[in-house]
Parts: C-alpha cells; structure tokens; sequence
C-alpha cells in the first residue's frame, strides 16, 4: 500500500464521519444528537479575531439607547424635525 492510498482513505473516513456528524446534529430528538450540535458548533466557530461578521460597536456595547433607536426608526434623526403643529 502506498501513503497516497492511506492518505485518501483518512480524509474519505473523515468526511463519512463529518456527514454522520452533521446529520446527526441536525435531527436534534436525542442527547447524541445534541452532543453532535454542540461537536459541530464547536469545530465550526470562528476565533473573534478571523471572524469578519463580527462588529466592534455590538461587542463594544456602544449601540443605540432604546430612545435614540426610537427616534432613528421614526426619521428623526440626528436634529430636530419640528411639524406646523408643534411651532
């Protein structure tokens, strides 16, 4: 037998066991199966400096207070919208 043979019989054993795995994680009727989801998240998650999804200003804490939030989805923006009812 040569190495590539090996080789290919590692990643072909591999991948059977990655796809048992994710089917597993996916049923979720089980402790096994729940046990697999944990195995697949774990693997599959990305360390906070390699993950380009992450925003510094939600882990920051630095969002909107839910009155400015409130003003924003309104329109009001930054400055003051006064209507003729108001002056």
């Amino acid at each position: 037998m040569s190495k590539l043979s090996r080789a290919e019989r590692k990643r072909e054993r591999a991948a059977k066991l990655l796809i048992w795995l994710a089917d597993r994680a996916s049923r979720n009727r089980s402790l096994l199966d729940r046990l697999c989801r944990l195995i697949v998240d774990r693997v599959s998650r990305r360390a906070p400096h390699e993950d380009f999804m992450r925003d510094p200003i939600v882990d920051g804490n630095e969002g909107f207070d839910p009155d400015e939030l409130d003003r924003y989805q309104r329109g009001e923006g930054g400055h003051q919208v006064w209507s003729a009812a108001e002056k």
